[in-house]
């Protein structure tokens, strides 16, 4: 699966969820997600543009928990974030984090905490993402099979974009992780 995808600072979500609904988007469902990143102790993991996490997602309104263990590989172009992901459910995320330290990785410093309310239109998913420590943020979201399909998904992306007043010049291609790395270390 390769996962086609931008993410816009915005200046207040709210403001955009309407923009959104107006476009023709729906409300799919509000949650709270904490990932911890690994990475093997060299640090090429991150080195090389990939990611892998843990993350714990919570639905507030049920108070039920899921858990997933993700990679991410490197982007795949210059104008988003598209790369390859792979995803699975895990039964128990402290379990699975220390099987990940118990086989040589470390977490990686610090953990990103997010609320998300998604929306959903066709096959686009638009996350209104509140980032502990950095704020609010516009991530849209395609998934294709084939690498053939990502330029009509990028070409998608980059329509909605237009319609909320913006170009993908004006995303940015920097993970929570590395922004609030950037934020704290005070580089």
């Amino acid at each position: 699966m390769i996962e086609v995808e931008i993410k816009l600072p915005i200046p207040e979500a709210d403001n955009f969820k309407a923009k959104l609904l107006n476009l023709g988007f729906r409300e799919s469902g509000y949650l709270q997600e904490h990932d911890t990143y690994f990475d093997n102790p060299e640090g090429s993991i991150r080195a090389n543009g990939q990611a892998l996490r843990v993350r714990v997602t919570k639905d507030p309104g049920t108070g039920k928990s899921s858990t997933q263990i993700n990679f991410k590989g490197e982007k795949l172009d210059r104008q988003t974030a598209a790369r390859q992901e792979l995803e699975t459910g895990v039964e128990d995320g402290a379990v699975c984090r220390e099987i990940l330290r118990a086989i040589g990785y470390v977490p990686v410093t610090p953990e990103v905490r997010k609320d998300r309310r998604m929306l959903c239109m066709d096959q686009v998913t638009a996350c209104l993402d509140r980032v502990d420590g950095l704020g609010d943020f516009l991530e849209l979201e395609i998934l294709v099979e084939r690498e053939e399909e990502r330029d009509a998904a990028v070409g998608r992306i980059e329509d909605i974009l237009g319609h909320l007043g913006y170009r993908l010049s004006d995303t940015t291609h920097t993970s929570y992780l590395s922004m609030l790395q950037k934020k704290y270390s005070g580089v």
